[in-house]
């Protein structure tokens, strides 16, 4: 296809493009609203479970860390020993709320990414592939 040659067509072509943006927008977003929440579930738990997996193996680490090294002076050791408790937690609950977060993000955004994709050069039946993609693995 020749791109428009003047303001024009140009226009036009603009013009007729914008109920086709439209509609590929409203697919990816009702398939967003509709595969975000399951995603985000599964984002979410799966993320947690390192999380709190690997919460016990990072505190005993921090604090051999912690106590075992030599730019450190006693008194800064002890001090951030008994701050790493505050820590570990604040790291727990950023961690989670990322995870929440980042899911939901990626649940709702991914489908209206392969929206679009569906629609690119080189795919064969784009209707097909707007409803398929970003519904099925």
């Amino acid at each position: 296809m020749e791109p428009p040659t003047g303001i024009l067509s140009s226009l036009w072509q603009f013009i007729l493009f914008i109920p086709y943006f439209t509609g590929l927008l409203l697919l990816g977003i009702i398939k967003g609203v509709i595969f975000c929440p399951l995603i985000c579930l599964i984002v979410a738990i799966g993320n947690s479970a390192i999380i709190l997996g690997l919460l016990p193996v990072h505190g005993i680490w921090t604090l051999y860390s912690i106590s075992t090294a030599k730019q450190l002076g006693p008194i800064l050791k002890i001090f951030l020993c008994l701050c790493l408790p505050l820590g570990i937690i604040l790291w727990f609950v950023v961690s989670i709320i990322g995870s929440i977060l980042g899911g939901a993000i990626y649940g709702f955004l991914s489908p209206i990414f392969a929206t679009f994709d569906a629609v690119g050069e080189g795919k064969s039946n784009p209707l097909f592939h707007c409803f398929y993609d970003g519904t099925w693995s």
